[in-house]
């Protein structure tokens, strides 16, 4: 861990287990997602060796998570072709 300052302190995402979640971060998702179905991204997902529904995308996007699995997270922006930092922009 480094502390970068005050409130806040970089670590690897391999130590977080879930992060938090909300409306807005289900708006941006929903943008990185574009044209791709919620199925078709699910897909993506699961070939990844993760497992997620399409059911699962929509709560997320909705907002109605509380947090989700830093992996699958990972996951979605991998099988979408997007950077971490472009969901989780303060992330870094």
């Amino acid at each position: 861990m480094i502390k970068n300052d005050t409130n806040k302190l970089k670590i690897g995402l391999e130590y977080v287990d879930r992060l938090k979640w909300n409306p807005e971060l289900g708006k941006r998702l929903e943008i990185l997602r574009g044209a791709i179905s919620m199925r078709v991204l699910a897909e993506k997902v699961n070939k990844l060796g993760h497992q997620c529904s399409y059911q699962y995308i929509h709560k997320l996007e909705e907002g109605k998570a509380e947090s989700v699995s830093t992996e699958i997270i990972v996951a979605v922006c991998d099988a979408l072709g997007a950077d971490f930092k472009e969901l989780y922009p303060s992330f870094y």
